[in-house]
């Protein structure tokens, strides 16, 4: 058997290895750079309000292209704190037809990077959104995509592997909020809060060739990119680390595609005990805090995680399928879920069944951990998880977490533009968005 990290962070056990027989698929893979070449504002953090002060890292889009009998599946990530419809709307119009997909079978994620420029202008308190760069952004990914489409598929089959990291941590606490600009008052902070839950399971799709060469590699984590120490620099956080990583050990033209698991409600766990002597007294009344990591923090745990995700790239084979895709995809009004919801406004939910017993379940929320072990009730088989997809509304928390005046039950509303209260039933009509999807 199998171990990984369950939701609170512990192991839970996988099925035993199995392999079936090789697979009629056929693969096209690539990479294009979305750094900017001049500076522009950050999303991510409402109160940074300077444009970006140089580039730490290169950002990119990372992209696949499988096709199998009877249907094809594109996958386009994204270096970005968000993507939108739009976008992907855009992307269909222009190569959906070359690529032969539609809504259902084209999922365009972001990373979440708080260290990229903003591509939503509908959330302009995150970060003003410049225009020429969403429009680049835009005309790369179109590039990429018409590139897949043209180029000679590579015949290829998925392993998927499966292993458990240690660092993340939930950042939901309960305790006072103490300020200068009201009252003190009893809620949910962001803090760091070790028996809070969290999912530490890595996913690593490996697509190879008929001799086992690498051509591209999907990986997938539950952690807010939050970790970066100069925020005022553009970044990919973890997921260039990692990707970077991944490289040296596989080629450096792999294409790498990351998607953002179940964050809503976990962080990076920080590395060593703080050393400020105001923070530390600070402690002292209100507990533990989370604070930004130093450069050498910074690297020490990104290269630690890179190097626990390369080590389950190399390790046993979990599983080798056909891949045998289905796809399917639904929309929910907003206002099912908020109650004074803009009109108009969706939640997508989506499907991307690799084979019967191997799932990609994504909605354009950014969902708090319990909604993974929600997934594995209703799937069978493997399933990763998959937060922000299309044009993310906000967060999206469990029905126990209303009421508890923290940021992602609704804190969060305010930046990012959206006004109403959650629904007490909203875990109903998530679940059954779910389940029907999985029909």
């Amino acid at each position: 058997m199998a171990a990984h990290g369950g939701a609170d962070g512990r192991s839970v056990q996988e099925p035993a290895i199995t392999q079936g027989s090789e697979s009629s698929a056929f693969i096209s893979a690539g990479s294009i750079d979305i750094t900017p070449d001049r500076p522009l504002p950050l999303a991510g953090y409402p109160e940074r309000r300077r444009p970006s002060s140089g580039v730490a890292d290169p950002l990119e889009l990372n992209a696949l292209l499988l096709r199998a009998p009877g249907q094809s599946v594109a996958i386009l990530t994204a270096d970005l704190l968000f993507v939108t419809a739009e976008l992907k709307a855009r992307l269909l119009q222009a190569v959906g037809a070359r690529l032969g997909v539609d809504e259902a079978s084209l999922l365009v994620a972001a990373s979440h990077t708080h260290t990229a420029p903003a591509a939503d202008p509908g959330k302009p308190r995150l970060g003003p959104c410049d225009p020429v760069y969403a429009a680049l952004v835009a005309q790369r990914a179109t590039e990429l995509l018409g590139r897949l489409a043209s180029i000679d598929p590579v015949p290829c089959h998925v392993d998927y592997r499966t292993g458990a990291a240690d660092h993340a941590i939930n950042r939901r606490r309960p305790g006072w909020h103490v300020s200068l600009r009201h009252l003190p008052y009893r809620g949910v902070r962001r803090a760091p809060n070790p028996a809070g839950p969290r999912d530490e399971t890595l996913h690593l799709l490996t697509f190879s060739d008929p001799t086992d060469r690498p051509l591209a590699v999907l990986w997938s984590y539950a952690c807010h990119p939050v970790g970066f120490p100069a925020r005022t620099r553009v970044s990919a956080d973890f997921p260039g680390v990692v990707r970077r990583a991944l490289r040296d050990a596989h080629g450096a033209e792999l294409p790498v595609l990351f998607l953002q698991g179940f964050a809503g409600d976990v962080r990076p766990r920080e590395i060593g005990a703080t050393t400020r002597f105001a923070r530390r007294l600070a402690e002292l009344v209100v507990g533990a805090l989370f604070a930004t990591f130093t450069p050498a923090q910074y690297t020490a745990w990104a290269g630690s995680l890179a190097e626990r995700v390369v080590g389950v790239a190399r390790g046993a084979l979990r599983t080798r399928r056909p891949i045998a895709p289905q796809c399917r995809r639904e929309r929910t009004a907003l206002s099912a879920l908020v109650a004074g919801a803009t009109a108009g406004r969706d939640v997508t939910f989506q499907r991307v069944s690799l084979d019967p017993g191997l799932h990609l379940v994504a909605v354009s929320a950014e969902p708090v951990t319990p909604y993974g072990a929600v997934l594995r009730r209703i799937y069978p088989g493997a399933v990763l998880p998959v937060g922000c997809i299309d044009s993310v509304f906000g967060y999206l928390p469990t029905a126990s977490m209303l009421g508890e005046r923290g940021y992602e039950d609704s804190a969060f509303m305010q930046p990012f533009g959206l006004s109403g209260r959650f629904r007490p039933d909203l875990e109903g009509v998530v679940t059954g968005a779910w389940e029907r999807l999985a029909r």
